[in-house]
C-alpha cells in the first residue's frame, strides 16, 4: 500500500497465455481511497506495455521478412583467361561472356518451370594467358589458377552454409574451367552440388567419365588439355570418379588451343585460338544449357536433419 504523494510500488508487465489480455499488478492491493489513482496507474501502464510489446513484434515480423530468401538453385560462375582486366570486370557479372550467357540461358529455362536461380562470380584474377611468356609468366598464370580454385571453395562453403537446402552448379571457361575442375574431387561427396560445367578445360584428360560436347567427341583420344601435358608442373588433377563424372558436362572443340592442345605445334595458331575463343556464340541457346537444365531436373532434393537448419537472420 502507498499513501497519496508516495511513488507506487513497483511494477511490472505480465502477460497470460497468447490470446488473454495484458494486465498490470502490484506487489500489494492499494486502499479503496487509492482504487481510482492505482486504476489509472495501472491503465496508463498497461498501454505502455502494450506499446512496448507490439514494438517488439513489429520489430520481429520485419527482421523475418528481412531475411534473405534461398533460391532453388544457385550458379558460381568462373571467368576465363582475361575476363576479368580492367573494365570487363564489371561486364557480364564478373563471370565472363561465355558463362554468363549460359547462365542467363539457363536461368530462362528454369523460370519456365517457376523456379528461381541466382549466380555469382569466382572471385579471382583470370589472369591472361602469357601466349610469349617465360617460366615466371606461366608460374604466375598457375597461381592465378590456384587462387581461383581457393577462392571457389571458400565461395561455395559460404554459400550451402547460408543457404543449405539450395542445389549448386559450378560453371568455368578455359582458366575458369580449371578452377572448377581443382574443386570437383572435394566436393563429390557434397549433396549440394547438383552439377559441374566445363567448356574449353584446360584439365580435360580424354578418359574422364563426364558428359562430354563438342566436336571433340567424334576424335577417339582427342581432348587433352593443356595442363595435362605437364601434370606435375602444372599440378593437374587426376581422373575424375563416375560419381563426379555423371553430373559434370565438358564442352571441347577439335583444334581449341586449350582443352586439344597440340604438344607437336611450335606455336599456338591462329586458327586454335580462334576456335576456343568460339564458343557460346550462337543466339539460339547452346546445347550444354539444356543438359545442364536436365541435369537439374534429375536432382536429388537435399535433406536437411531439422536440428541442423540454419536460420539466416538480417544482415548476415
Amino acid at each position: 500500500m502507498h499513501t497519496r504523494g508516495e511513488a507506487p510500488e513497483r511494477q511490472e508487465c505480465v502477460t497470460h497465455a497468447p490470446g488473454s489480455p495484458m494486465y498490470l499488478v502490484t506487489a500489494a492491493e492499494g486502499s479503496a481511497a487509492n482504487l481510482i489513482e492505482v486504476l489509472l496507474v495501472r491503465r496508463i501502464a498497461s498501454l505502455v506495455c502494450a506499446t512496448v510489446m507490439a514494438g517488439a513484434a513489429f520489430l520481429t515480423v520485419a527482421t523475418a521478412q528481412a531475411q534473405p530468401a534461398c533460391p532453388d538453385y544457385h550458379l558460381i560462375g568462373a571467368a576465363g583467361s582475361g575476363e576479368r582486366a580492367g573494365a570487363l570486370l564489371a561486364t557480364d557479372a564478373g563471370m565472363g561472356r561465355v558463362i554468363n550467357k549460359s547462365f542467363t540461358d539457363l536461368a530462362s529455362m528454369l523460370a519456365s518451370d517457376g523456379h528461381t536461380i541466382t549466380a555469382e562470380a569466382v572471385e579471382y584474377p583470370a589472369t591472361e594467358v602469357p601466349l610469349d611468356g617465360g617460366i615466371l609468366d606461366w608460374a604466375g598464370f598457375m597461381g592465378s589458377v590456384d587462387t581461383g580454385a581457393a577462392a571457389l571453395g571458400q565461395q561455395y562453403a559460404a554459400f550451402v552454409a547460408q543457404c543449405p537446402t539450395t542445389k549448386v552448379v559450378l560453371a568455368g571457361y578455359s582458366q575458369g574451367a580449371m578452377v572448377v575442375h581443382r574443386n570437383l574431387h572435394a566436393l563429390d561427396a557434397s549433396p549440394n552440388l547438383a552439377a559441374a560445367l566445363l567448356i574449353a578445360d584446360g584439365d580435360r584428360l580424354p578418359q574422364d567419365p563426364t558428359l562430354d560436347l563438342g566436336s571433340v567427341t567424334s576424335a577417339p583420344g582427342a581432348g587433352k588439355g593443356v595442363a595435362q601435358d605437364w601434370p606435375t608442373l602444372a599440378h593437374a588433377p587426376a581422373p575424375l570418379p563416375v560419381s563426379m563424372g555423371s553430373r559434370t558436362i565438358s564442352v571441347c572443340d577439335v583444334g581449341d588451343a586449350v582443352c586439344d592442345y597440340d604438344p607437336d605445334a611450335e606455336d599456338v595458331s591462329p586458327a586454335s585460338v580462334q576456335v576456343h575463343t568460339s564458343y557460346a556464340r550462337s543466339s539460339t541457346g547452346d546445347s550444354w544449357t539444356w543438359g545442364l537444365y536436365k541435369l537439374l531436373g534429375s536432382a536429388t532434393p537435399v535433406e536437411v536433419p531439422v536440428a541442423n537448419q540454419m536460420v539466416v537472420s538480417a544482415g548476415s
